[in-house]
Formats: C-alpha cells, sequence, structure tokens
C-alpha cells in the first residue's frame, strides 16, 4: 500500500497557527495594561506598563512561541522580573502579567513540576495584588487573571508546537512515499522489461540471421518480435499506472517461448495453480521472469526446467538449469534483480533461494504461503533451508 500524497500545501492554515502565539502574547500584555492606562492617571505608570507588557509580549514570542530557547532560565527570570516588579508601583492592576511566567513554566518544564510551580506563581501574583490593594476579593481577582493568561499563553503554545511536530512527521511520510514510489519503479522496470527486452534482442538477432537464407521463416519470426514489442509496451504502460498484477500461466508460456528461442531446451511443469491469490501468483510472476532473464543473460544453459506448483497451503516455484558459474549465480545476495525478488517474496512471509551445483547446475527456489498462518510460513523456510 502506498501512502497518499496531500493534494497541496495549505499555507493559509500555518500562516493562522503561526499568528497564534502573537495574538495570546498581545492579548495577555493588553489584559495587563488596559487596567492601568484606564485607572492611571498620571503618564508615569502608564508609559512604564506599557513597557513592561511590549518587553514581556517580546520575551515570551522569542523564547516560547516556537519550541523553546537553549537558556529558557534567563527568559523565566526577564519574566518574573518584569511581572512582579511593577506591582510595587502598579499594584494590583498588573497582577495579570504574571501569568507570561506561569506560562512560560508550563511550556518548558515537565507537566509534573510546571503545573504546581505555575499554580505558586498564580498564587503569588494573588497574594502582590491582595497586599497592594488591601482586599481579599483584588488579590483573588489577580490570581484568577494570571491563571486565565498562564492557560491561554500554554495553550497556544502547546497547539503550535503540536502543529510543527505534525507537519514534519507528514513532510516525513512525504518523503519516505516518493522514496517508496522511486523503489517501486526501478524494481518494476528491471523486472517486467528485462525479460521482454532479452526476447525482442533475442528474436532480432535470429531474424537478422535468417532474414536473408530464410525470408519466409524470417517474416514468422518478426511477427513474433512485434507481439514482444507490444508486450513490453504493455508493461511499461502498467508500471507506469502501478498496477502490476501478472498472469503465471502468461508468464510461463512466455518463460518458455523465450529460452526456446535462446536455443535452450525447456521443460516446464504446471499444477495447482489455477486458484492462486493475485499478490502470490504476480510475486512468482516476477520471480520466474528474472530467473529466466538471468539464464538467457548470464549463463551457458543447454537446458532449462522450471515448475510451479502448490502444496500444503505454499505455492512453489523451481528453476534449474545447467549454466551456473555465470556473473549471475552468486545467490540471492548478488544483482538489484535477485535483491527486489527477495523484497517481493519476503514480504508476502515467503523465502527465496538462489544456489549452485556441484554439477554445474544453478537452482532457484521460491516459496510464499497461500494463506497468512505463521506455521506454513516456517515450514516453507525450514524446507527451503534444509
Amino acid at each position: 500500500m502506498r501512502a497518499e500524497l496531500p493534494a497541496k500545501e495549505r499555507p493559509d492554515f500555518h500562516a493562522l497557527v503561526a499568528a497564534g502565539p502573537v495574538a495570546a502574547a498581545a492579548a495577555v500584555a493588553l489584559t495587563a495594561l488596559l487596567p492601568v492606562l484606564a485607572q492611571r492617571e498620571s503618564w508615569a505608570p502608564r508609559l512604564l506598563a506599557l513597557a513592561c507588557a511590549a518587553a514581556l509580549a517580546g520575551v515570551h514570542l522569542t523564547a516560547f512561541a516556537h519550541g523553546g530557547v537553549r537558556r529558557p532560565g534567563l527568559a523565566l527570570a526577564a519574566q518574573a522580573l518584569l511581572g512582579y516588579g511593577p506591582m510595587v508601583q502598579l499594584g494590583a492592576l498588573w497582577s495579570a502579567a504574571g501569568g507570561f511566567l506561569a506560562g512560560g513554566l508550563l511550556l518548558v518544564v515537565r507537566p509534573a513540576r510546571a503545573v504546581p510551580a505555575a499554580g505558586l506563581v498564580c498564587v503569588g501574583a494573588g497574594l502582590l495584588a491582595a497586599w497592594a490593594a488591601g482586599s481579599v476579593d483584588a488579590g483573588l481577582a489577580g490570581a484568577v487573571s494570571a491563571g486565565i493568561a498562564a492557560l491561554a499563553l500554554s495553550g497556544v503554545g502547546a497547539a503550535v508546537r503540536l502543529t510543527a511536530e505534525r507537519e514534519e512527521e507528514r513532510r516525513e511520510l512525504k518523503r519516505d512515499a516518493i522514496a517508496e514510489e522511486r523503489k517501486r519503479f526501478s524494481r518494476d522496470v528491471h523486472d517486467l522489461l528485462g525479460l521482454s527486452l532479452s526476447a525482442i534482442t533475442l528474436k532480432g538477432e535470429l531474424v537478422d540471421r535468417l532474414v536473408i537464407g530464410q525470408p519466409d521463416r524470417a517474416k514468422e519470426e518478426l511477427a513474433e518480435l512485434l507481439i514482444m514489442s507490444r508486450r513490453a509496451l504493455a508493461d511499461v504502460r502498467t508500471v507506469a499506472a502501478g498496477y502490476r498484477e501478472l498472469s503465471l500461466d502468461d508468464e510461463c508460456r512466455a518463460a518458455a517461448a523465450v529460452l526456446s528461442a535462446a536455443g535452450t531446451r525447456v521443460t516446464v511443469a504446471r499444477s495447482g495453480i489455477a486458484d492462486l491469490p493475485p499478490e502470490v501468483a504476480t510475486a512468482l510472476a516476477a520471480v520466474l521472469r528474472e530467473g529466466v532473464t538471468n539464464v538467457v543473460r548470464h549463463s551457458t544453459a543447454s537446458w532449462c526446467a522450471f515448475s510451479v506448483s502448490k502444496e500444503d497451503g505454499t505455492a512453489w516455484l523451481e528453476i534449474v538449469n545447467d549454466g551456473a558459474g555465470g556473473p549471475a549465480d552468486g545467490g540471492t545476495g548478488s544483482g538489484s534483480g535477485l535483491r527486489n525478488l527477495v523484497d517481493r517474496v519476503e514480504s508476502l512471509g515467503g523465502t527465496l533461494v538462489a544456489e549452485s551445483g556441484a554439477d554445474g547446475t544453478h537452482r532457484l527456489l521460491a516459496a510464499v504461503p497461500v494463506g497468512c498462518g505463521g506455521v506454513r510460513r516456517h515450514r516453507a523456510a525450514d524446507e527451503l533451508t534444509a
């Protein structure tokens, strides 16, 4: 299954999320500033409140709005100074500014410690407000306003941080999906077109030899070459469309035809494969294509026998030839083709083994469980490695 890529980016949404901390910091700063501007007639406390409110908002946005800073302790100290220091002159009107320190604690300290610490900060703001105003009601209002401000700042900051993490995860999924699609395309081009192009090459060479001495035979071979080329074109289209289901029966006939055209004596045995699941049949067909392609390209085989069957819940494919010793006969780890086949087979819980015998034969054996039971899977693996 391939991951679905998003149809388009949503810059408006991300801009809105990025603007959240600015709006929250501005709102809390105004919550602390407006009471001072409304109830103090002198310009000195007003200017003090304006400067401190701007500084508090700036420190918060710089330090905590986008994931924190290297030294959050300095930012917290600045928030404590700007949040509590002006209360000496501004009194209970400035109590909401304590929410900046509490919000910063909630954003940078672990929750187990941040929650009680932020609570103490809000209580402290309430106590200072009560002392400055000489009223319990003023203290209670100060603690509540500081708590609300802390929740607003920490909530928006946490939302932005979570959004950034999800965006990075989405980008990682997109990169993985692109890499997987490239891998699939490369694998399918190799697996699906290798045999077809080898067959076309062989037929072309044969036609070149026959065109002068046996023109009628050359016409017959040329007609078969055209059929093979059309099939290769169809394979290219299936790769581009991502549709990769193969017919195992068709591949058996095509493999036999290619081997015969290469002058290799062929023996084919098929039994019980009519009801194989499509994914199993496609995997075995791909193995057959690559195995026969290697026989044609890289071996000196005079005969090749392959068989496909189903037994005890496992589908088997075996390819044996007498041309071992070529560069493609090094086992399942040599060549991208066999590595691709190992990936295909193992993704279905199967096993692929390639080995050369002392008598000069080469054997490629694949087993894929038709069901999904673990017992069958392990049994197939044990039989292959026995």
